[in-house]
């Protein structure tokens, strides 16, 4: 270890001589008292630089070798109590300014720093750490330039801390300064820094308290810290509960598969029962699904192991720990989660072990079913995932499923339990097990005839008789799929299904048609009984009678309600006649309670729909067309939101097949779709819209467009996030109605006004179809609108993921010459109020010349080409008027790969219009542009490497150029460095300062070393001191002792203001090259050298510097304060006051003295 060199007020003084050679003789005498008192001085001042000496031999040895520093840590505290406090601690600091000036791979540094650690926190005999005081003062009140010193005084406290062990108590007047200093160095530009003074402020947290400072610091770089090292420390010192748990998971989407990894690595160790459901749902599929193998393989073998040892291996528990069944979009959830999960808990556990877990009946009558009594969600759906397994990957072992027929039967017997008075989740939880019971029946072999008979027995049972979900019949219309496998015998089945369960053919149309039937059971009745049945027989004939008509003439609407009342008539007639059929043996009572209207409406509308969407019908069959007249067409106005949205899918689906019910369709679904306010009929009607634009093209529904567009706004401003600026009448009424006139400009109106996802999702997919199909190669303004949603921020993610991969396959259908008419209308045409204002036209400028770039073309049919012609005639209109954008459009010019090889027409007009733009009255850097043009049309002219506007310096880039020094340029091991003592102070700040200067004007003179990986901090190293006691003194007792005691502890947050000068430097720095200068600058002044302290006690020898009163101590915090604050707004775009979020306490800007 280097010893420092020896300050400028302490060198020794030379002897002076006498004028003509001669002694000067003594003014006074000495007494023998001074005599004695100065060479007292002199042996004290030599046993002092003994001591000190000896300091360095103890630090030479302590630093290589760790074992030893116990004995040197005893041979300090005797050096202490030989030298004296003060003189002990100048020494001391001495020691510690040569040991941080080291980097931050020095091993030797470490060690010492190490040592150090352990000295000043040993006890002396009174058991107090006369040193601890005095290390934090200094530390905590130097500052330096230099990151490596800074990273060392972070590290050195973290040590210290760290020392003190688990059950340490500091006085609340060190905490605060600790805390206070961090909060500063976590605002640093380095990285490493950033990542000691979070490690150093773990223990000063407070989770439960909402408005901590450091939870809230910790929060903040959670999720805007560009170092992905910062992001994993911070994960593993944040202390875990209901406030900060759902930050930390919002990184399981962070774009560095080690962050990701270490997320779930320190979420290991968080109890599982603690979580929510959605989380623990969260943490699966997205651990289950991730793109990386390392973060899938972590997930699997740390914590999922984890939470299977939490539940004592009992897979149904586990299971049961995952429902979440609150609505159907949450279930499908859990059902598709848990299966995954179960399917990785099956790859790694004995068999037998997973068959033991189920327990099934040994009765003869129920042989390998699960009790009734017994049933549950979790068990038969595990149940059902194991049975699927075995029969792929084990098809030795015996199968975990009874016979088809005993399975029936069991079946038949589980949907007894089926009560009507059953409440919302006790019906859901039904529906729920239902559903695996029919997916376990689809997997079975039909290779048995009395099993296909009790199969088809149980299907038709459960068609007409169970309240059914959707996705019930669905499995259900698959199961018969297997079962009848010609389509029209399948077809023929369920419309016979559909017509006894909506009553459209049963039993009461012969009781009212069948003459002969309705005398026989008349000629007993009484004349009153016998015109009342009469009467009421003829009203519902009249009725049928007027239904007909209304049906011809298309008016469904009063159709129907001439049906319900038929229906309520034909009810009163069934009542009074039901007794005569039983007594003349016609009609037996029903065994079950009868579903309502609606329950059989929609079930007969899940059927139909089902059953037509199959892959295996490809047309419309008589008996199809007639059960659309008869039924779906009805039901296409209702007012019901469940039977409308199923009335449209089905009409939707037979429109498909039959152009004939198109046009019909569409105009009920496009008045719905613009009419009404539930977002989930809008969803639905933008599917079937666009499902019907793709299946006959867009010309094709042109004269049916009107009633979208001359429907009133304001019927749909809830669905809006703001109000509408353009219903005022300031444009031409002939321009509003045509685009009244076009479904695609309603589509786009609502894809840029609804906040809901679904709708969003359905139009961006339907719209892109119609792209990729070709529909709409003339209407660019459909394009415009997919790239203005693409690149707007406020686009939801999976939208945003879906028009990315949209732009990839229309690139791969070499489609993308349709983006070339779209550049400038995207690029210039933008609301005001539009949040494409705050992207910078560089990426959307970079995006399109990427998009366009061709393999293979001619001067005529080159993209670029066309695109250079399009920018230098917009130059040539607009130079005047629009100077930022043509100045945009000259820069890129040369980035262009034009194409003009055997093309000399193109190669010709592309000069002349750069030759016109270069006479005209340009600004200076345009016409250098169009001139390097014209360079690379002619093909003398070697672009530069493009760069990416919104691409910063890297960590370890910023620090090489802004924090060079000297020592960077003869880099040499620690131990063989020269001694420095042969240079002066200032001559080292100079150099200093001129090697940052020129490594930030020529970065490329002096290449940065590579930076040495830093390990993957985790929850089962030693960094991790989560959970351990409290650091402050008044924290570490109890909440109630310490309120009592020392009363609040948590500040109240402060209201800040941010001034004009501020947003006049935001302004600024969102121009890229005023930001490039402020950086230079402020690169520059953090090197300048600072002014050297006038105190006998502070070392000039080092960067670092003890402020000695409140003026420099100013200075230099507000140096560096301008400095973070000046490269958070680089890195972070922070605002003034960072920590200021979600209700936590401000840090403030400066601190005072």
């Amino acid at each position: 270890m280097a010893k420092p060199k020896a300050k400028a007020g302490e060198t020794e003084k030379p002897k002076t001589k006498a004028a003509g050679g001669k002694k000067r003789l003594a003014a006074t005498k000495k007494t023998k008292k001074d005599g004695e008192k100065e060479n007292e001085d002199q042996s004290v001042a030599t046993s002092s630089d003994t001591s000190a000496e000896l300091m360095y031999a103890i630090m030479r040895q302590a630093e290589l070798k760790e074992s030893l520093h116990k004995r040197y840590s005893k041979e300090m505290q005797q050096l202490y109590a030989k030298m004296g406090h003060e003189s002990f601690r100048k020494a001391f600091i001495n020691v510690l300014k040569a040991v941080l000036g080291a980097e931050e791979g020095n091993e030797n540094a470490n060690m010492a720093l190490n040592f150090c650690a352990t000295f000043v926190t040993s006890s002396d005999s009174d058991g107090t750490e006369p040193m601890l005081a005095e290390t934090f003062h200094w530390l905590l009140t130097t500052y330096s330039s230099n990151p490596h010193i800074r990273y060392r005084i972070c590290y050195f406290v973290n040590l210290i801390l760290k020392e003190l062990g688990p059950n340490a108590a500091l006085d609340d007047h060190q905490c605060d300064d600790i805390l206070e200093a961090m909060l500063d160095r976590v605002k640093d530009v380095s990285a490493s820094v950033r990542k000691q003074a979070v490690l150093a402020m773990q223990r000063l947290q407070n989770p439960d308290n909402p408005s901590d400072v450091v939870v809230g610091a910790y929060m903040y770089h959670l999720t805007s810290d560009p170092s992905p090292n910062v992001r994993q420390c911070i994960i593993t010192c944040m202390g875990r509960n209901y406030i900060t748990i759902p930050h930390i998971l919002e990184r399981l989407w962070y774009v560095d598969e080690k962050v990701r990894r270490h997320t779930y690595v320190n979420m290991c160790n968080y109890p599982v029962r603690s979580y929510k459901v959605a989380q623990r749902l969260t943490l699966l599929e997205q651990g289950l699904n991730d793109t990386s193998a390392t973060v899938r393989k972590t997930v699997i073998n740390f914590m999922l192991k984890t939470w299977i040892e939490s539940y004592q291996q009992n897979y149904v528990a586990l299971i049961a720990a995952l429902k979440l069944d609150s609505n159907e979009e949450e279930l499908l959830r859990f059902r598709r989660v848990a299966k995954q999960m179960l399917r990785v808990i099956f790859e790694q556990t004995d068999i037998q072990q997973l068959i033991d877990q189920l327990p099934l009946s040994e009765d003869c009558e129920l042989h390998r079913c699960i009790p009734h009594d017994s049933v549950t969600v979790e068990l038969l759906l595990y149940w059902q995932c194991l049975s699927e397994y075995l029969e792929t990957e084990a098809p030795e072992i015996e199968s975990l499923l009874p016979e088809l027929s005993v399975f029936c039967t069991y079946m038949d017997k589980f949907c007894q339990f089926q009560k009507p008075d059953m409440d919302k989740f006790a019906q859901v939880e039904f529906q729920n097990m239902l559903l695996s019971l029919v997916e376990i029946l689809e997997t079975y072999d039909l290779g048995d005839e009395i099993g296909r008979g009790n199969m088809r027995l149980l299907i038709t049972n459960l068609l007409k008789d169970c309240l059914l979900d959707h996705k019930i019949v669905r499995v259900l219309v698959r199961c018969m799929e297997q079962l009848i496998t010609d389509t029209n015998d399948r077809i023929q089945y369920f419309i016979e299904i559909i017509y006894e369960l909506c009553e459209l053919n049963t039993k009461q149309n012969d009781l009212i048609h069948d003459r002969s039937l309705i005398n026989k059971l008349l000629d007993d009745l009484d004349t009153p009984l016998k015109m009342k049945i009469s009467s009421l027989k003829v009203k519902i004939l009249e009725l049928e009678e007027l239904e007909g008509n209304y049906v011809r003439q298309r008016e469904y609407i009063r159709a129907q309600s001439v049906n319900d009342e038929k229906i309520a008539v034909t009810e009163e007639y069934t009542e009074l006649i039901r007794p005569l059929l039983e007594k003349h043996g016609v009609i037996e009572m029903p065994t079950r309670p009868k579903l309502s209207k609606q329950e059989r409406v929609l079930k007969g509308l899940y059927i139909s729909y089902y059953m037509t969407a199959s892959p295996h019908v490809h047309k419309l069959t008589p008996s199809l067309c007639q059960l659309y007249k008869d039924f779906i067409c009805r039901y296409l106005p209702c007012a019901e939101v469940d039977i409308f949205e199923w009335s449209i899918k089905c009409g939707t689906t037979f429109s498909i097949f039959y152009e004939a019910y198109s046009r019909e369709v569409f105009e009920v679904v496009v008045v719905q779709f613009c009419k009404n306010n539930n977002v989930r009929l809008c969803e639905a009607s933008a599917n079937c819209i666009l499902e019907l634009l793709d299946r006959y093209g867009v010309d094709y529904f042109n004269d049916l467009n009107q009633t979208g567009g001359s429907l009133s706004k304001t019927k749909r401003r809830q669905l809006y996030t703001m109000q509408e600026l353009y219903d005022d009448d300031d444009g031409s009424q002939s321009q509003n109605n045509e685009q009244n006139s076009d479904i695609l400009v309603v589509l786009g109106h609502y894809l840029e006004r609804v906040q809901h996802r679904g709708v969003g999702m359905a139009i961006v997919r339907g719209l892109c179809r119609l792209v990729l199909r070709g529909h709409v190669d003339d209407r660019t303004d459909v394009l415009e609108l997919l790239l203005k949603r693409y690149f707007n921020p406020n686009t939801e993610p999976i939208i945003n993921q879906v028009l990315g991969l949209f732009f990839e396959e229309l690139r791969r259908l070499n489609k993308h010459s349709l983006l070339q008419p779209c550049f400038l209308p995207t690029v210039w045409t933008c609301n005001y109020d539009s949040p494409l204002h705050g992207v910078q036209p560089e990426h959307l400028t970079k995006f399109f010349l990427e998009m366009t770039v061709q393999e293979m073309s001619t001067p005529q049919t080159n993209i670029h080409n066309k695109i250079a012609i399009s920018f230098l005639q917009y130059i040539q209109n607009y130079f005047t008027e629009r100077k930022d954008m043509c100045r945009l459009l000259a820069k890129e010019l040369t980035n262009l790969s034009i194409n003009v090889l055997n093309g000399p027409e193109v190669k010709a007009e592309l000069l002349a219009l750069a030759e016109n733009l270069i006479q005209s009255e340009l600004d200076p850097r345009m016409i250098k542009c169009i001139q390097n043009f014209k360079l690379v049309v002619n093909g003398s002219f070697n672009p530069p490497p493009r760069r990416n506007p919104d691409e910063g310096e890297s960590d370890e880039e910023y620090e090489t150029a802004t924090v060079t020094t000297a020592e960077s340029e003869t880099a040499v091991p620690a131990q063989s460095q020269p001694p420095v003592t042969e240079e002066s102070p200032n001559d080292v700040t100079q150099s200093a300062a001129i090697t940052a200067v020129d490594a930030t004007e020529t970065p490329k003179a002096a290449a940065p070393p590579a930076p040495v990986p830093e390990p993957i901090v985790t929850t089962f190293g030693k960094d991790n001191i989560v959970g351990i006691r409290h650091l402050r003194r008044s924290m570490a007792i109890s909440h109630s002792d310490a309120e009592s005691l020392l009363g609040p502890q948590s500040p109240n947050p402060e209201e800040s203001t941010e001034s004009e000068a501020v947003e006049t430097s935001k302004r600024n720095l969102r121009q890229p090259q005023m930001r490039r200068r402020l950086e230079m600058a402020i690169a520059r002044s953090s090197k300048t050298p600072e002014k050297q302290p006038s105190t006998e006690e502070e070392s000039s020898d080092e960067e670092i510097s003890e402020s000695p009163n409140a003026a420099n101590k100013a200075f230099r915090r507000n140096m560096d304060e301008r400095f973070s604050r000046v490269m958070y707004q680089r890195d972070f775009r922070l605002t003034d006051n960072p920590y200021k979020m979600n209700g936590l306490d401000a840090i403030p800007d400066e601190k005072t003295n």
